[in-house]
């Protein structure tokens, strides 16, 4: 502050020499003016130029800004995008199963009503599944599941609006089946796995490693000619008395979405 006092003080008295210097010495004013102007000319000029940068510094910082609010404005469209395309492309698989689906319905000689899988209810002995379709559009026990991969199970219970379903790997669900090849006849139950296993097959029994398994229809629950999934090994039970082969499942059970509930047979 004291500083500032004494630089005012000092311009002012300069102002004032040049001033009385002009009156009585002209020669004198004008080189005391000179070495004035010389003196204050940079000062001035530093202090324009703080200004003009101060100026500059605030434009440039409110370009910046925005900037930044553009760059934002930007990825919130972006990421609004990217979920219009994920749902897009979601929407896009869903239709390709349901075409695949009702294909698979036009090709059967069945009556179906179309289910999604809605929840589960899963233990390690139990693979149960719950379906949006009840007694209200004519789901009833027992009712053979199936997709266009194959065989999934069966209708455990009933409710008005919802249904619960067992899959081929649930140890409840057992099914009469054959080789497609050699029609060699066996029982295909679940393991609480992915992998079923088809027993009581006869000792002798040529079967092949990747023969397909259908069902046989021989009781009436489950209708003929089903494919049920491939032989990926064969070993003798421990009786010595018939083999027993491991079966992978031609459904993926854990990615099923959407099945069909065969009714009855299709009068058309």
């Amino acid at each position: 502050m004291l500083i500032r006092r004494w630089r005012s003080l000092g311009w002012l008295g300069g102002a004032l020499l040049i001033l009385l210097t002009g009156f009585q010495f002209p020669r004198i004013h004008q080189s005391v003016r000179n070495v004035f102007d010389s003196v204050s000319k940079p000062v001035l000029f530093a202090g324009s130029s703080v200004r003009n940068t101060a100026s500059a510094l605030r434009l440039n910082f409110g370009k910046f800004w925005d900037a930044v609010s553009k760059a934002r404005e930007y990825q919130e469209q972006i990421l609004d995008l990217q979920t219009r395309l994920l749902r897009y492309e979601e929407m896009d698989k869903e239709n390709q199963r349901l075409r695949k689906l009702l294909d698979f319905s036009q090709a059967l000689p069945y009556k179906t009503v179309g289910a999604r899988v809605i929840g589960e209810d899963n233990t390690p002995w139990k693979r149960v599944v719950i379906l949006d379709k009840g007694s209200n559009r004519g789901i009833r026990k027992d009712m053979v599941l199936v997709a266009p991969e194959g065989l999934l199970g069966r209708v455990l219970e009933v409710g008005p609006y919802t249904s619960r379903a067992i899959f081929l790997p649930d140890p409840q669900c057992r099914v009469s089946a054959l080789t497609a090849n050699g029609r060699v006849q066996g029982v295909i139950s679940g393991t609480g796995s992915e992998i079923l296993q088809m027993k009581y097959l006869p000792i002798d029994s040529e079967i092949t490693i990747g023969e397909e398994i259908i069902t046989s229809g021989i009781e009436s629950l489950f209708p003929k000619g089903i494919q049920i999934g491939t032989v990926v090994s064969l070993e003798k039970d421990p009786d010595g008395l018939h083999l027993r082969a491991q079966v992978r499942p031609a459904a993926s059970f854990s990615k099923i979405e959407e099945l069909l509930c065969l009714i009855s047979p299709a009068s058309k």
